[in-house]
């Protein structure tokens, strides 16, 4: 299936490389395995070409046969296999070590896996992948670890001191609720550390961010700019904005540093979301949707992918000019946008709509108070706008991505996808993004709707807590992210990371949504806990389909994708605790290596 060759055209056994034996009674990937370092790129004007820093693999007629394995397969029956054989990229057969080898041609590699667990490439269907790129640019002002005021504003100090006036900086990772001073940094703090550049904090949420004196001249806000629709530009007693700025409040100083990062050097920031996408690869994500692709971070989406740098299926889920932008489908230029399909690897279709907020007040919730129903928190629309640009998006044959929050959010989304389903039947994807607090009693309608609720369990070891925070007391009919309760009901649920908002290992997450355990060792709403098999099919087959790539990804089965994993343990047969560290030995994308840890060895066949 791949062959490996330098570009000088001769093997080297210094470099480690040696020549395919071609012979099934070999482990030629043992000696053909690319250096660790080296990530395999997908090349777009050239399908059957594939390029490392020295080495350039290329597809030929050989099959790739695994033997003694656990391959999971995903499937409806969590049929478990011992071999599986992929050919031209893709599932050729699946079966026991001998009825799959007999499917397979002469000549074909064979890697025996040494007992060791198979299973689906990982899909992170939502997802901030060109924000996050970023990140090696920007001030890590995350907290914890940093926990006060002064830690926080002399990291961004320290990064400031010796770069050129006027340079755009963002800073990331930071929430009030983590420090012990409980408040946001003051635009004149930020001056005083940051005083020759525009500087924007981004709070870890993306719902707000901090701004100094330059950066909000920059943008041309002052005492005289109006609140815009959907967000809150905070002031002080003369009028004069604080430099605080509330969900759409802060998408002129979101836009303006993310573009001063990107459009001042294209090539770097190509560069960087490759080396975002190879991080990727490295803990077994395959599949990304960036549930907010604005109209520039599309340019550097189809930038990537024409240089040949988009190392794994990216999913856009658009949004508009803006990270928080009110949709606007009579622009025929955002419809155009949505609708793309640049490549293979490049996808398109999809909408994102933001329904609640976090702030100022947290997102909309109805609660119970002595028995009657009270709305507390805000939204961006209201039930009825929900409905109208839900149903204008899939006449317009697009699939949507809805964020709620909270119960009111679940409720009118759920509205909103009963009116769909009822005009156009069951073939839109309706997802519905987080329901952080929402209610088990919304579940079945969730089910019986078909939407798939793409859910984000590592936030709760991070902010499950300040979640909690939200639902008020004595409100029983809430809970934090009730994924047991969702699944019991038949809801198809998928997890995702929101990175950059938490962490992007998808280990690391079904651990969270299978022990429910806070970074205080707190335990958040631990009866909604899910099985690990749950959290499986969780970043496998359910990501798939509300990525609309079922048909595709998402389960080893015969004549789809050949994306897949070698784990070093079986994460079924074992300790909930132990999940966290299964380690990816090795990455597949379309049936090529695209990653494999420095130590893994492979076992001789």
């Amino acid at each position: 299936m791949v062959g490996l060759r330098l570009h000088s055209g001769e093997a080297s056994n210094s470099r480690g490389v040696e020549p395919v034996s071609g012979s099934t009674k070999t482990n030629a990937f043992q000696s053909a395995a690319p250096p660790p370092t080296n990530i395999a790129t997908h090349c777009p004007q050239n399908h059957s070409s594939y390029h490392y820093e020295a080495i350039e693999v290329f597809v030929t007629n050989r099959d790739l046969l695994i033997q003694n394995a656990v391959v999971h397969i995903v499937d409806a029956q969590d049929s478990i296999h011992s071999s599986i054989l992929i050919r031209s990229g893709r599932i050729a057969a699946v079966g026991n070590d001998a009825e799959v080898q007999g499917a397979a041609a002469p000549g074909t590699d064979v890697y025996n896996a040494g007992g060791k667990t198979i299973v689906p490439g990982f899909i992170d269907a939502h997802n901030h992948m060109s924000v996050a790129a970023f990140e090696p640019l920007a001030v890590d002002c995350s907290t914890p670890p940093l926990a006060s005021m002064d830690e926080v504003l002399s990291a961004v100090e320290a990064h400031c001191q010796d770069l050129p006036a006027g340079q755009w900086v963002r800073g990331i990772g930071f929430h009030a609720s983590q420090i012990k001073e409980l408040r946001n940094p003051t635009r004149y703090e930020l001056d005083e550390v940051a005083p020759n550049n525009p500087f924007f904090l981004m709070e870890s949420n993306c719902h707000a961010g901090y701004a100094n004196s330059l950066a909000l001249t920059a943008v041309g806000i002052d005492a005289c700019t109006p609140d815009p629709w959907g967000g809150h530009i905070e002031r002080d007693s003369t009028g004069t904005p604080s430099g605080t700025l509330l969900e759409t409040g802060a998408n002129l100083l979101h836009s303006a540093s993310w573009e001063a990062y990107a459009e001042s050097d294209w090539d770097r920031a190509v560069g960087l979301l490759e080396a975002k996408a190879r991080g990727y690869l490295a803990v077994g994500i395959t599949g990304v949707g960036d549930a907010c692709v604005t109209t520039r971070a599309a340019e550097l989406y189809r930038r990537a992918d024409a240089a040949g740098k988009l190392p794994l299926t990216l999913q856009q889920l658009h949004g508009g000019d803006h990270f928080f932008s009110q949709q606007d489908l009579r622009r025929t230029d955002i419809v155009e946008r949505i609708h793309s399909n640049e490549s293979h690897m490049l996808r398109g279709g999809t909408m994102k709509i933001f329904v609640d907020r976090a702030y100022p007040d947290g997102p909309g919730l109805h609660q119970i108070h002595d028995g009657c129903t009270k709305h507390v928190g805000s939204n961006f629309y209201n039930p009825r706008e929900v409905s109208d640009l839900a149903l204008q998006a899939t006449d317009l044959g697009i699939n949507l991505a809805i964020h709620g929050m909270g119960n009111c959010a679940v409720d009118a989304v759920s509205d909103a996808y009963e009116s769909v389903r009822k005009r156009t039947g069951d073939d839109a994807i309706l997802r519905l993004e987080h329901a952080f607090i929402a209610e088990p009693a919304q579940a079945p309608r969730l089910a019986k709707l078909g939407i798939d609720l793409v859910a984000n369990p590592g936030l709760a070891y991070k902010d499950g807590l300040f979640f909690g925070s939200w639902r008020g007391e004595n409100q029983e009919h809430l809970r934090v992210l009730p994924l047991r309760s969702m699944i019991d009901a038949g809801v198809r649920v998928s997890f995702a990371s929101d990175h950059p908002c938490g962490t992007f290992s998808p280990l690391e997450i079904m651990w969270s949504a299978v022990t429910r355990r806070h970074y205080t060792g707190a335990l958040i709403d631990p009866e909604e806990a899910v099985t690990p098999a749950e959290a499986l099919r969780a970043y496998t087959i359910n990501p798939a389909h509300a990525s609309g790539r079922g048909a595709e990804e998402g389960s080893l089965e015969v004549g789809k994708r050949a994306n897949l994993l070698v784990l070093d343990r079986n994460l079924l047969n074992i300790s909930p605790d132990e999940l966290r560290s299964v380690i990816v030995e090795r990455t597949y994308v379309d049936g090529l290596l695209a990653h494999q840890k420095q130590s893994a060895q492979a076992v001789t066949a």
